[in-house]
């Protein structure tokens, strides 16, 4: 898994920072369902198949590096208060 980059967060709000990673995690999450769909509609080639799943996975680890992220920014910003 990737390191998700909290810097990009700093100085924001905690009302920004949610909004743009809500935002941000649509997209990966989106394709990701449609990937899953395709692989549970689909008769695939095992090539195709692989295919399918190696997409998956690259959009869940970047959905989970967002959600990571915000997490870590939301726990260094409970230590500021």
């Amino acid at each position: 898994m990737n390191n998700p980059d909290i810097n990009r967060w700093s100085g924001k709000s905690a009302e920004y920072v949610l909004s743009k990673s809500f935002h941000e995690i649509r997209n990966p999450v989106v394709r990701l369902a449609g990937y899953l769909n395709v692989l549970k509609s689909a008769n695939l080639s095992e090539e195709k198949s692989q295919h399918f799943i190696d997409e998956a996975l690259s959009c869940a680890v970047l959905a989970n590096d967002i959600v990571e992220s915000v997490y870590q920014y939301m726990n260094e910003k409970r230590k500021d208060q």
